[in-house]
């Protein structure tokens, strides 16, 4: 029997021409990266061999960034390679798939009418039911369109997770999700052009915005990044932005560096604290704390009570050449006491809600996908529990 497990409300479905890619992995791997969370190897023509060894590719990319993989029509595939599955009305049924299947794995299938919809709920044995083609365009070309409104009836009586597919792009996935899908295959609007990574960060932030974020606090040591990535996921979010210490020498119109000189640590940790509960007045903000912010267990219980903690753990190693010269970091003093320091907070760093692995070579915009993937995971998790 299915699970009926959430599903990512982007649903990537690979495709060699319209991308231009002939390696199925490798689309894959580019879109697990930036943050895709759920892919279907779709192909008709590669020989039974070579599709095994893309399907293996793609499962092995989505192990790496968290990602799971299907692959269409083929159950013995899908079964060698541990994958999940999509399948069509014509294909093997599920009841006679499900066995052959990995633990765990995804089965999904698809309908192209109410009726049909209906009982593939009433069956039971699949995890997702899709239903389309929703709007022309997509490639069920033989189809008529079915439009939003049976999309609508259908969820009405959906028992597990409802894809939407066909046609769908920028422009459609928020009346798709109005309609009550709770995920949205797409073809041509991942794939376009090779764009996947442009593509992808469009469809996932639309999706994104349309749900709850709540208040992320970045934390981690100073210089990783937490300002300039801070901001490139406020904007992607289109929620507010917030810098804990800049605010403070905005309030105060003295720099950090100055506020320790002339007042001390405990009272910049004093104020700092304040700043950080203010923080409950934002329904929704990304929030750049400073670097001891999180050292201290009062605020790592505010955190804990008005958002989510996410830390970026760039190494010492990365971090060092930002710091060295640098005159406006009040407890940095040499490369040697600001590595102790490093390590004395690293414990603390790690009770966060969300790690974020960097090497510090990224781009924003690429830790910006990690911020986000991250979040988008811990939201899956509290949704399936």
């Amino acid at each position: 029997m299915g699970t009926g497990a959430a599903l990512p409300p982007v649903y990537a479905v690979t495709d060699r021409r319209s991308s231009g890619i002939a390696d199925h992995a490798a689309i894959a791997e580019r879109l697990f990266r930036t943050g895709v969370r759920l892919v279907q190897i779709r192909e008709k023509e590669l020989p039974d061999g070579m599709l095994l060894a893309a399907v293996e590719g793609a499962a092995a990319a989505g192990k790496a960034h968290g990602g799971r993989v299907v692959v269409n029509d083929r159950p013995d595939v899908a079964a060698i390679a541990a994958t999940g599955v999509h399948l069509g009305e014509e294909d093997l049924p599920p009841a006679l798939a499900r066995p052959l299947l990995a633990p765990g794995a995804l089965l999904g299938v698809s309908t192209h009418d109410v009726e049909t919809a209906r009982a593939a709920f009433a069956a039971g044995e699949s995890d997702y039911v899709a239903f389309g083609p929703v709007f022309a365009g997509g490639t069920k070309t033989l189809l008529e369109p079915r439009g939003l409104v049976r999309l609508a009836r259908i969820a009405d009586f959906k028992t597990r997770p409802l894809v939407a597919i066909g046609g769908i792009g920028p422009e459609t996935l928020g009346a798709v999700l109005d309609a009550g899908a709770d995920a949205a295959a797409m073809v041509g609007a991942l794939m376009a052009g090779g764009r996947l990574e442009e593509n992808a960060r469009d469809l996932l932030d639309i999706a994104r915005r349309r749900m709850p974020i709540g208040r992320l606090y970045l934390v981690g040591f100073m210089g990783s990044g937490k300002t300039s990535v801070g901001e490139r996921v406020a904007e992607r979010l289109a929620v507010p932005f917030v810098d804990l210490d800049a605010e403070i020498e905005r309030t105060s119109g003295r720099t950090v560096r100055a506020l320790f000189e002339s007042s001390g640590e405990e009272e910049f940790r004093r104020r700092e604290a304040v700043f950080l509960r203010a923080t409950e007045s934002l329904p929704a903000a990304v929030v750049a704390t400073g670097g001891g912010c999180f050292a201290r267990e009062e605020n790592r219980e505010v955190i804990a009570r008005l958002g989510v903690g996410v830390f970026l753990d760039v190494p010492f190693e990365a971090i060092r050449p930002r710091l060295t010269g640098k005159t406006d970091r009040p407890l940095f003093q040499s490369v040697e006491q600001a590595e102790g320091l490093f390590r004395e907070r690293a414990p603390f760093y790690k009770m966060a809600a969300a790690r974020v692995a960097l090497t510090g070579g990224e781009r924003v915009e690429e830790a910006a996908d990690r911020v986000l993937a991250a979040v988008d995971g811990l939201r899956e998790i509290h949704t399936n529990s």
